[in-house]
């Protein structure tokens, strides 16, 4: 096979002075590309990546990076097949690419300075490898703030916007296929209203404990605050609490009726 060369993504053999497949527009290589089935052995699991973003000289680097580490992997057009083993060399690898891309920060430009002092190294990590990913330049100053450039600044608020929002979607529940938000704050609001004026209505305790367990299960929903969600879910924990208790040997019913109150005026302003 001397004197050929093949494009790493379809696979197509063209003359070695052909440097770019007509079809893929990716680079040439002098060995063929490996097959997407015989990516690992029989007892590998696959890890796919989508690289359709990705313009072609970054898909040439990534693929030159893979061969020179010996990595097992096949392309699918713009999709990358690996062992699910190497993800994380594969990892480091896309990186390196995006790194080698991304503009060099210019210091003589207006800046914005985001703190991330709150912010432990997975979270950092996180941040730095979306700014990777969106091309934007940017620097870690002495202090551990990042810094990007003033005209990039919408677009990294809305990076730690979309970041914010995951990690409150993580402190809640899985969420609840088929299941209105709203729908069960309505019967949580309806129940604990009935309950305040008497904890020993049986429909409103039935009520109220379907839509307790629905409302744990649901994840942040869209335009919810979730230090709302929070605040709900702890006094829906705490009438759970006082109902299961049942009356106080002093105060009789009055903790249930407390904790119904709670909960019923938070909701209120969503009805």
């Amino acid at each position: 096979m001397d004197g050929m060369v093949w494009c790493f993504q379809c696979g197509a053999p063209y003359d070695d002075d052909v440097s770019e497949c007509v079809e893929c527009g990716v680079a040439t290589f002098s060995t063929p590309p490996q097959p997407a089935e015989e990516v690992g052995g029989p007892d590998d699991e696959q890890f796919a990546y989508e690289f359709h973003e990705w313009a072609y000289d970054a898909r040439n680097g990534l693929e030159a990076e893979l061969r020179a580490l010996g990595l097992e992997h096949a392309w699918l057009g713009p999709t990358l097949i690996v062992r699910e083993a190497d993800e994380q060399e594969v990892d480091q690898a896309v990186e390196g690419v995006l790194r080698a891309q991304l503009p060099a920060f210019d210091k003589s430009l207006p800046a914005v300075v985001y703190e991330l002092g709150d912010y432990d190294d997975d979270q950092k990590a996180d941040v730095l490898s979306e700014l990777l990913s969106e091309g934007i330049a940017h620097e870690v100053d002495y202090a551990g703030n990042l810094v990007v450039g003033e005209a990039d600044e919408e677009v990294v608020d809305a990076l730690f916007d979309r970041m914010i929002n995951a990690a409150a979607q993580r402190q809640f529940g899985p969420g609840l296929p088929g299941v209105e938000p709203y729908q069960v704050l309505e019967a949580l609001f309806f129940s604990s209203d009935r309950l305040r004026r008497n904890t020993s209505d049986t429909k409103a305790v039935e009520d109220f404990a379907v839509a307790h367990d629905q409302v744990v299960q649901l994840s942040l929903p869209w335009g919810y605050d979730a230090e709302f969600w929070r605040a709900m879910l702890e006094a829906s924990d705490g009438l759970r609490e006082a109902l299961v208790a049942g009356p106080d040997p002093t105060e009789g019913d009055a903790p249930a009726q407390q904790a119904a109150t709670a909960l019923r005026d938070l909701l209120r302003r969503f009805m």
